[in-house]
């Protein structure tokens, strides 16, 4: 019995123990779960992401990490950044559509930093953001603000017009844009946008808007059509669609002198409203007329804002060419008594750069092919239409047998280029003509440079002297007649020979004289008959003729 009750005694004891580590290990569960749910609810953690207003948008979660780097790459040049309450902004303006990639880097705290590293890096590629303008043409009534669409919403727009340039930052960013314009009917605006403010403005893009347009089309022509570069497109835009105003039929362009080149563009429909002319190679040569030939009549809105009279023909014109360039031309073709040297040396440009080239011209540097006296040499100027460029371009065009009407030639510019492409130099020496009315009177004749003829010669007596200057010779004849009235009243008809006429009636001619060397024509340079033929075969129209003051 006694042995029955200790054991008894005893089991009380076993069951405390057991309640005791149910309890310990209870807790000790508890205290596990409660901890996954912890770490799993506050375990350190961050999203980088893309964001509108900003590059990116960093977010934490869980404990608090440090950031304690923030770098951004645009171009392989590194940009700053501020950080504006999660947001990452640029601190100077970056162009639209850029390609940049962010990261940030993080400090984890240090009883975590032990089992998965220190620090923790978030990289994402964004593209700086753009917008469109989606309508290119704006039609509406009279003092209604112009509408501009884009394809994403704009916070900075700025407008150009005949009022100036003005820049607005919109309080909230709209696809949806009003624009005060003047009281015009029409007009162009040339507007650029960006979504943000930190953006730097793009190149801008037109929009045409008309105004009451219920007499009829508006039209606006675009570029400026009195100075179109060789391979210009040409838009006509319209108030109402060119279905309506034209039908089916397109515009005709046509150059304005017979003979010369046709342009060989084409014509598309980019919008309902209007029509692009585009050259499929240079068309519009430096100061060449053309004529737009319409479908119909249509009222152009002129600089000014007021509307033309309507009318179905329009006339353009090429662009004022470089008279540098056309000297550097006529140098390398010879027809210039000096030479031209690029500042670079590079590759031949092509034919459509070549044409480019004919209004702006690449620099460079001129010198003397030969030692010429001073009263040549005194009339060079580059870049200036001086007699000694009139008389190369009339050679130029007399060789490729063009009208010698020097610059309003249409056909003057594409022949240049095509005789640099195909190297067909000027086949003649370089010839000057001098005549000194010191006695005795003499002619020299020059080629390359040196005199290779000299001969007593006439010129006008007393109030029909020789006119003083440096002329181009622009007529010639072997042999022709000269019909005129005398000093002393009696009239005259003589047949001479072997003609130059380099300013008016007067001329480089042979005429039998019993001397020469002193005045005794009626203005003209006269020679003996057999030199005034050796000259005659070694100049041509272009020639210069300088007549010295005694």
């Amino acid at each position: 019995m006694k042995v029955f009750q200790q054991i008894k005694q005893t089991r009380p004891k076993k069951s405390t123990w057991s309640r005791v580590l149910f309890a310990v290990f209870g807790l000790m569960g508890i205290g596990v779960i409660s901890a996954g749910v912890f770490l799993a609810v506050e375990w350190p953690r961050a999203v980088l992401t893309s964001s509108t207003g900003s590059l990116a948008d960093i977010r934490l979660k869980g404990i608090t990490q440090n950031i304690v780097q923030t770098t951004a790459i645009a171009n392989g040049s590194a940009i700053p950044v501020s950080q504006q309450g999660g947001e990452i902004v640029p601190t100077i303006k970056l162009r639209v559509s850029t390609p940049v990639t962010v990261t940030i880097t993080l400090e984890r705290p240090p009883w975590i930093s032990w089992l998965i590293g220190k620090t923790e890096k978030l990289t994402t590629h964004v593209v700086t953001p753009a917008a469109t303008l989606l309508n290119p043409v704006s039609i509406g009534a009279a003092g209604d603000p112009v509408l501009s669409y884009f394809t994403t919403p704009v916070r900075v727009v700025s407008v150009s017009g005949s009022n100036g340039t003005t820049v607005t930052d919109l309080p909230v960013a709209s696809s949806r844009v009003p624009l005060k314009v003047s009281s015009r009917s029409a007009g162009t605006l040339d507007i650029a946008a960006t979504p943000d403010t930190w953006e730097v403005l793009p190149s801008p893009s037109q929009l045409v808007y008309f105004r009451d347009s219920s007499k009829g089309p508006i039209g606006i022509l675009n570029p400026n059509v009195t100075s179109l570069t060789p391979e210009a497109p040409i838009s006509i835009t319209l108030s109402q669609r060119i279905s309506s105003a034209f039908g089916t039929k397109l515009p005709t362009l046509a150059p304005a002198i017979k003979g010369a080149l046709l342009p060989k563009g084409s014509w598309t429909r980019p919008t309902p409203y209007s029509l692009l002319y585009t050259p499929t190679s240079p068309d519009f040569w430096p100061s060449e007329h053309f004529t737009i030939h319409l479908p119909a009549k249509v009222a152009l809105a002129l600089p000014n804002g007021a509307l033309g009279t309507p009318t179905s023909s329009i006339l353009i014109q090429g662009a004022s060419p470089s008279i540098t360039r056309l000297q550097q031309l006529l140098a390398q073709l010879n027809y210039l008594p000096l030479s031209w040297t690029p500042a670079v040396r590079s590759s031949v440009p092509t034919y459509p750069q070549q044409a480019q080239l004919a209004l702006k011209a690449p620099s460079g540097s001129f010198s003397w092919r030969w030692s010429m006296p001073s009263p040549l040499t005194s009339l060079w100027q580059a870049g200036s239409y001086n007699v000694i460029t009139r008389g190369a371009v009339m050679s130029f065009e007399q060789f490729n047998g063009l009208n010698t009407v020097g610059l309003a030639n249409p056909l003057l510019w594409p022949t240049l280029l095509n005789d640099i492409a195909n190297h067909k130099v000027d086949p003649h020496r370089y010839s000057w003509i001098e005549v000194q009315k010191s006695l005795p009177q003499t002619l020299s004749l020059y080629e390359n440079g040196s005199v290779v003829l000299t001969s007593p010669t006439n010129t006008g007596i007393q109030g029909l002297t020789t006119t003083n200057g440096t002329f181009p010779i622009y007529l010639r004849f072997a042999q022709n007649y000269m019909s005129g009235t005398n000093p002393n009243g009696s009239t005259y008809h003589d047949l001479v020979y072997w003609i130059n006429y380099f300013l008016g009636s007067e001329a480089v001619h042979g005429f039998p004289r019993a001397q020469y060397g002193y005045q005794q024509s009626l203005g003209c340079v006269e020679l003996p008959v057999s030199t005034a033929a050796t000259i005659y075969k070694e100049v041509h129209i272009g020639t210069l003729t300088t007549v010295l003051p005694s």
